[in-house]
Formats: C-alpha cells, sequence, structure tokens
C-alpha cells in the first residue's frame, strides 16, 4: 500500500458526524478552479494562500478565516515561495441544517474575526487527539457556527432551485454520459442560453462542474471503505489513470492515500 503524503492529513472524528478534517501544507501544490459539495472553513497559520472567489481577489493569510459555500468557484495558490499551513473544516450541509435547523450561507469569503479565527483553530488542534472530549468538541463548534451565522444574511444566488435540481440529477447519474443539449433541456432552457446562463452563475462549464462533482463524490465513497476501483467506476471514471490523474489533481494525494488515511485502523 502506498504510503500517503506526510505534508496533507484527512480524517474524520466520531464526535463530529459529517466533518472532514484536513491539515496540510502546500508548497508547489495549487487548487484549480473547483467547486464542493459541503460548507468550507479554512485558516492558515504560516504563510499565505491567494484565491479567486465570485470574480474577486482574496488573500488568506494569519488571522483571517476563509468561509465558502457550497457549489460556490474558487481556487487558491501560494502567496510566498515557501507555501503555507492550512487547516479546514469541511461540514455535510445536511449536518449543518441539522445543527442550524435552517438553511444559511456565509455571506462573504473573507472574514477578519480574531475570536473565530482562534476557536477554529484551536477547535481544529483539539480535533487532531483522540482524547479530545466529544461533549466540548461539540460544544465549541455550534457556538462558533452561532457567532459565524450571527453576521448579517444576504441572498446566496447558487441556491437557485434549478441549480440544485440540476446537481442532484447528476449526482445520481454520475456514472452517466450527459450532453449539454439534455442538460439545458432539463431545465426548460436553449443549450448556448444555458452554457451562457451556467458558466456566469458558477463561474465554470458544466463539464468541469460536473467532473468537480464526481471527485468530490469519490471523496466520500473512499471514507466509506468502497475500494478505488469500484469507486472510479461508480462516479463515472472508466480509466483508472484519469481517476488517478484528476484526484491528485484536486486534493494534493491519490484515491488511495485518501482511502488509507480516512478509514480507521484496524487493531
Amino acid at each position: 500500500m502506498q504510503s500517503a503524503n506526510p505534508s496533507i492529513r484527512y480524517w474524520q472524528t466520531p464526535h463530529l458526524p459529517g466533518v472532514e478534517l484536513c491539515r496540510a501544507h502546500h508548497r508547489e501544490f495549487s487548487y484549480g478552479r473547483h467547486v464542493h459539495l459541503d460548507y468550507h472553513i479554512g485558516l492558515v497559520q504560516q504563510g499565505g494562500q491567494k484565491f479567486i472567489h465570485k470574480g474577486g481577489s482574496h488573500e488568506l493569510v494569519s488571522g483571517r478565516l476563509s468561509v465558502v459555500n457550497p457549489d460556490e468557484m474558487h481556487d487558491g495558490l501560494s502567496l510566498m515561495p515557501e507555501g503555507y499551513t492550512v487547516r479546514v473544516f469541511s461540514i455535510n450541509p445536511a449536518q449543518m441544517l441539522g445543527w442550524l435547523g435552517e438553511e444559511r450561507f456565509f455571506t462573504t469569503p473573507l472574514l477578519e474575526r480574531q475570536d473565530l479565527y482562534q476557536g477554529f483553530g484551536r477547535l481544529h488542534q483539539a480535533l487532531e487527539h483522540p482524547t479530545c472530549d466529544p461533549l466540548q468538541a461539540e460544544g465549541m463548534l455550534l457556538e462558533l457556527l452561532e457567532r459565524l451565522f450571527a453576521l448579517p444574511a444576504a441572498p446566496h444566488a447558487l441556491a437557485d432551485p434549478q441549480l440544485h435540481y440540476l446537481r442532484d440529477m447528476l449526482l445520481a447519474n454520475l456514472d452517466a454520459r450527459h450532453a449539454l443539449e439534455d442538460l439545458a433541456a432539463h431545465i426548460g432552457m436553449e443549450r448556448f442560453a444555458f452554457l451562457r446562463q451556467f458558466k456566469k452563475r458558477t463561474g465554470l462549464t458544466p463539464y468541469a462542474w460536473l467532473k468537480r462533482l464526481r471527485l468530490e463524490q469519490a471523496k466520500r465513497l473512499l471514507t466509506k471503505g468502497m475500494s478505488v476501483s469500484e469507486v472510479a467506476l461508480a462516479v463515472g471514471f472508466f480509466d483508472q489513470s484519469h481517476f488517478h490523474h484528476g484526484f491528485r489533481l484536486a486534493f494534493g494525494l491519490t484515491p488511495a492515500q485518501f482511502r488509507e488515511q480516512m478509514l480507521p485502523t484496524k487493531s
């Protein structure tokens, strides 16, 4: 079995179901334009990251918190040659809805709030240790989310029912082939108008969006214990080398390395 890249670690904790954690040091690796299925909360502890979000350029450095909603296009690369160290919470939307009781969205991609930055940083570090108290962990996260979402709310354009419908339809049929004309027809649009509106709304082409959905779903299936070959076929990668290459470009690890990190160690 391949050993995982020691500079990137993914894991889950039984204390917070529906939450994926990542700690990484990136030097040359960069995140291309992509979206996530989950809410992402990130903080840099060393160095800095530059990212594009909804057409605006932002710098994530120590003391600032990055908050990105599901389906929002963004990227990420290092500000400095020595790279940067980042900690990330990925929270499943269903879990977030269960905690908040209503659908909420972040209003800005970057926050300069020392209290939230320090709070999320302490919680992330605590969750690296198996002795972390579950009551304390859940209490800390819910308190931080309450303070985070207490900020003024704003309409979220990507919460459009048509986009949600397309995403759910594609997630249910990731192993199928999809034509632009068919996707447009699903929401009653002509394909050229659909393509223009889709790129304006998401920042991605439908093909790039579908590929990212496949990779995001692949992470979930690998976490459940499915083999790499089974996952590749289930999400529509019929060429194993393309799956391996795409996954590594997206997440910095091979599918096998990610699966090894996320599955509980057998005694």
